[in-house]
């Protein structure tokens, strides 16, 4: 096996959409990597063989990168919940100082979608109310 095929049967066989899912049905990391080192495993054998001293210093920067981001995305996860504990003074007091910098935009699509049938409805009852009142006069 050439170490393009081993490249691109790693790759298309990792998709970071189907180990989510199985995040979510409750999967282990552990067992999640264990279980994709043992179906491709003939891949990453001859991905090693080709492996050499720059590249392994590249996957190590790599790694790093890797566990960088993952502390990233903890801080902000950790940060979004201390906002949330904030006070709803403080928040009522941001909405305020952002509402001027909002572009006021007149969108009829979503207008229509929300008053349309509103509209319809009490024009219904207006024309009702008419005519009923016609009748009681007439």
């Amino acid at each position: 096996m050439k170490i393009t095929e081993a490249f691109k049967s790693l790759e298309n066989s990792w998709s970071r959409e189907d180990i989510l899912v199985k995040i979510k049905n409750g999967a282990d990391s552990e067992k999640i990597v264990n279980e994709f080192f043992y179906t491709k495993q003939e891949e990453i054998e001859t991905l090693t063989n080709f492996i050499n001293l720059e590249d392994k210093v590249l996957l190590s920067e790599i790694e790093e990168l890797s566990n960088i981001e993952s502390k990233l995305i903890n801080k902000i996860k950790n940060h979004s919940l201390k906002n949330r504990k904030r006070s709803k003074f403080e928040i009522k007091d941001q909405k305020i100082d952002l509402q001027p910098y909002k572009l006021n935009s007149f969108n009829l699509a979503s207008w229509m979608m929300k008053w349309s049938n509103k509209f319809v409805f009490i024009s219904l009852l207006i024309i009702s109310a008419i005519a009923l009142t016609k009748q009681a006069w007439a």
